[in-house]
């Protein structure tokens, strides 16, 4: 069952039990929009969506380091928070992402990080979380406890619909289908001057990509 957090209360609440600020993270997701409404059809087909992704990833980290730290193993980019037990990805939403009523998935397929990051969310939810006093844990414990959240994101027609949210399935298709808690951002007007064009699909493994252009 998926636990839905809506309301500024409930919001405020969760996120700063992660560590996190919404007026933050609306600022870092209007970053993206901006990198990729800039874009113009000059530029190649698949770089709008990329530079989205790539100026949200960059703002995460701006935003949460130096406590946090960045990490880039397998060219999957997260950041994690001091104690190892949190991560944060980005990835591009469905339409029906920051929306209550109904479920999401990311709008393309996920590689093979993305698959371990949800299977070890699934496995910290079926054990609880033991910790103790003894030596520090090694890199491969602190991973297994760690538990990746996406900042999930969606550009529509006059604006973007955004959500934390925590991943713990993923459908035959290869996108992420299933969350155990999403929380609701509130959505961020824009320009709602573009066209979305379904890019060619290749395999795009970690990162989601959609392409405007402008009349």
């Amino acid at each position: 069952m998926t636990q839905v957090y809506m309301g500024a209360g409930a919001i405020d609440d969760r996120l700063a039990q992660l560590g996190l600020e919404e007026s933050k993270l609306a600022e870092i997701v209007r970053r993206g929009y901006v990198a990729f409404a800039s874009c113009t059809p000059n530029d190649p087909p698949l770089y709008p969506g990329f530079s989205a992704w790539a100026t949200m990833v960059r703002g995460l980290r701006e935003y949460l380091l130096p406590d946090w730290s960045r990490c880039d193993d397998n060219n999957y980019s997260l950041v994690i928070n001091p104690s190892g037990t949190v991560a944060i990805a980005v990835a591009t939403g469905d339409d029906a992402t920051g929306r209550m009523e109904t479920s999401p998935t990311t709008k393309s397929s996920k590689g093979p990080s993305t698959i371990d990051a949800v299977a070890s969310n699934q496995q910290q939810l079926e054990l609880p979380y033991i910790f103790d006093a003894a030596p520090p844990p090694a890199k491969e414990d602190l991973e297994e406890k760690r538990m990746t959240w996406i900042l999930l994101v969606h550009r529509a027609p006059g604006e973007v619909r955004c959500e934390m949210s925590l991943p713990t399935s993923m459908g035959t298709d290869g996108r992420v289908d299933g969350w155990r808690e999403r929380i609701i951002l509130k959505s961020i007007p824009t320009d709602p001057d573009f066209v979305e064009i379904t890019p060619p699909q290749s395999v795009q493994p970690d990162i989601s990509v959609d392409v405007k252009r402008r009349a």
